[in-house]
């Protein structure tokens, strides 16, 4: 399963709309994972880390370490579901504008 790219709430998806709002989850392929939370006047950035166990997505946040485990699965058409607590949330890969 790859991560790898920019990925933002599925708009079909209204729990995630409404628990996360407008948020970008950007995997990278050293491990880093940004996490951007954008605002009407600025965004809010964090920079975890992440690592891939199975079907288990394992985070850290170095400033604050924690360590968080997150069922997750990217199905046929694309989506990725990330389960919080129970609860799937349900993501799309955001395709990048051509320079």
């Amino acid at each position: 399963m790859n991560l790898l790219g920019r990925w933002v709430v599925d708009e079909s998806d209204a729990q995630a709309g409404a628990d996360f709002g407008d948020v970008i989850l950007e995997f990278n392929e050293d491990g880093q994972l940004i996490y951007i939370v954008r605002g009407e006047s600025r965004d809010q950035v964090m920079d975890l880390r992440y690592k891939i166990d199975g079907d288990t997505l394992v985070t850290d946040q170095p400033s604050a370490p924690k360590t968080e485990r997150t069922k997750f699965s990217i199905s046929q058409d694309g989506v990725l579901t990330l389960e919080f607590g129970g609860i799937p949330y349900h993501f799309r890969r955001q395709t990048m504008p051509a320079p």
